[in-house]
């Protein structure tokens, strides 16, 4: 769903019109709901991406890559892990035993957030009507004080849909089993 799909589908379920003077009217907050719901979810789904980077003896800015790092998960080079620290400030990393190669980083990230009405939020498209509920919920939480209770039932239905979310797609390095005995 694009941001103005999500919109369109909140003013709905708000017995809103959705014509182009209401859309207008709430695109702004609503945009800034749709973008807190992106980023809970995707701190639920815990969103990670893999890139090759340029590195200097094996150091690199984290400001280098396309998203904003949450978290590194591990660096790579010609298919081995290697050891990795960070710099005082935290913005950058040295990879020991780097050879000139491209490095690869798997990292945690915070998904860009949705402005224009083509913007397409960067989590699963399964999660976009979890979206709008969080969305719809927000919206009827900050009305009247007759109303709010409504939004209980959406911030409900959101927070069992986002239950469902497993934290990782399911490689072998997300999970494993220990045998205690």
């Amino acid at each position: 769903m694009t941001l103005n799909d999500i919109i369109v589908s909140a003013l709905a379920q708000l017995d809103r019109g959705h014509d182009a003077q209401s859309l207008d009217a709430w695109r702004d907050k609503l945009t800034r709901f749709a973008n807190d719901a992106v980023l809970d979810l995707a701190e639920a789904f815990r969103l990670r991406r893999t890139e090759a980077v340029e590195h200097e003896n094996g150091l690199f800015p984290l400001g280098g890559l396309s998203h904003a790092c949450l978290s590194v998960l591990n660096i790579s080079q010609n298919g081995k892990k290697l050891a990795y620290s960070f710099s005082e400030a935290g913005d950058c990393v040295y990879a020991r035993n780097a050879d000139p190669e491209e490095l690869y980083v798997c990292y945690r990230f915070a998904p860009k957030p949705v402005s224009a009405p083509t913007d397409v939020p960067e989590v699963p498209a399964w999660c976009h009507g979890l979206i709008v509920i969080y969305v719809v919920g927000r919206e009827r939480a900050s009305g009247e004080v007759d109303l709010q209770r409504g939004g209980n039932v959406y911030f409900q239905m959101y927070e069992a849909g986002k239950r469902r979310i497993r934290p990782h797609p399911g490689d072998g390095e997300a999970y494993r089993i220990v045998n205690r005995w």
